[in-house]
């Protein structure tokens, strides 16, 4: 009997045995509440940005933000949107800022982390 094996590099030759598969993040952003009222001229136009904390020091920056809200109670803002995070690994927590988006720039409203486990 004739055993065939393929002469070309296997699997794992071609990916790096230390970096994990990147994955596809999908991330629901609900709401905010009690956020300050910040912007007296224009009003209060809060928007949330989710960024992934890269392992790696030298990765290229991925985030993904919500529309701002513009009516309503915007001190109690609700979003309700879903964001796609790409690439993402295991192991890479979430930051969450809420900015307040004025007419020259935004105001940062709060930061919270996610941690991956």
């Amino acid at each position: 009997s004739v055993v065939s094996r393929p002469s070309g590099p296997t699997m794992s030759q071609l990916l790096p045995a230390m970096a994990p598969a990147s994955q596809k993040l999908v991330v629901h952003v609900i709401q905010a509440e009690g956020l300050q009222h910040m912007n007296h001229f224009t009003g209060d136009h809060p928007y949330c940005v989710c960024e992934v904390k890269n392992l790696e020091p030298h990765a290229t920056r991925t985030k993904a933000e919500t529309k701002p809200v513009m009516e309503g109670d915007t001190l109690n803002p609700v979003w309700n949107e879903t964001l796609e995070l790409e690439p993402w690994q295991p192991g890479e927590a979430l930051e969450f800022t809420i900015y307040d988006k004025g007419l020259i720039g935004s105001k940062t409203e709060g930061k919270a982390m996610l941690p991956s486990e």
